[in-house]
């Protein structure tokens, strides 16, 4: 079976007046990270929800191949390019099993994505329980506190809601919920966004450190091209822009500083 995660091949997605992304090209493999970088507006959301088979948008998807090579030789996109709301919801359906199991999500703006009515500790249960590989129940407290450890959260934390957290501490608590059904992809939609240039910093190295220790492969969506560029190891030359025609994308590995 091949080591490569996800394999995303000339992606195309339109709405009804224009086309919103044409011809990416992403893959994901096992301990790097793949960022995709680009101004706001040029698809990069719309880029990582495709790769989750979440396509929200008429007529949507008019183009491209998605697999998980990791898992099997099947095409997502099979059956689905050109065939409007009906097969996305489908697509939708049938990617429901792969969503916060082999692929886990860390929304931007965490403050606003995390469920402001239930703890942290809460939400990380909801997410461990997605685990391929179940967790008992009476070790389910050990996982959670090693993952907000891993963060640099308290324990305290798993007690609290997000309201009760800093901005800064959402978005650790957010990793530590994505990283929490262990999964083998995480796509982390600008985690720097809201912060200030040190908590940005720190927040991206985190990410780096918490995938090297999972051993797991990254989407990293940043408009913040200074920051792709400091960590960035092997570094391609084109990006995604706000004409929707041309995608980069920068690989790096985990395994070295």
């Amino acid at each position: 079976m091949s080591a490569v995660l996800l394999e995303l091949r000339a992606l195309a997605i339109r709405a009804p007046d224009r086309m919103l992304v044409e011809g990416v090209d992403v893959d994901v493999h096992p301990g790097e990270v793949t960022a995709l970088c680009g101004p706001s507006g040029a698809g990069k959301s719309l880029t990582a929800r495709a790769c989750m088979g979440v396509l929200d948008v008429t007529p949507g998807l008019v183009g491209g191949t998605l697999k998980f090579p990791a898992l099997s030789d099947r095409d997502w996109y099979a059956g689905v390019v050109g065939q409007g709301k009906r097969a996305q919801r489908g697509l939708l359906r049938e990617t429901e099993t792969l969503r916060g199991s082999y692929m886990s999500y860390s929304p931007q703006a965490a403050s606003s994505a995390l469920n402001p009515g239930r703890t942290i500790g809460r939400q990380m249960e909801m997410a461990i329980v997605r685990r391929q590989k179940a967790v008992p129940e009476a070790e389910r407290g050990g996982v959670i506190r090693a993952l907000l450890a891993e963060v640099g959260l308290q324990p305290w934390v798993a007690g609290s809601l997000p309201g009760e957290l800093s901005g800064g501490m959402c978005q650790r608590a957010a990793l530590a919920i994505a990283m929490a059904s262990d999964p083998r992809i995480l796509i982390a939609d600008e985690p720097e966004t809201g912060l200030d240039p040190v908590l940005r910093r720190q927040v991206v190295e985190l990410l780096l450190t918490v995938g090297k220790a999972h051993n797991c492969g990254i989407l990293l969506i940043s408009h913040h091209e200074d920051t792709v560029d400091r960590i960035a190891e092997d570094r391609k030359s084109t990006r995604l822009n706000s004409s929707h025609l041309v995608i980069s994308y920068a690989v790096f590995c985990l395994k070295k500083k």
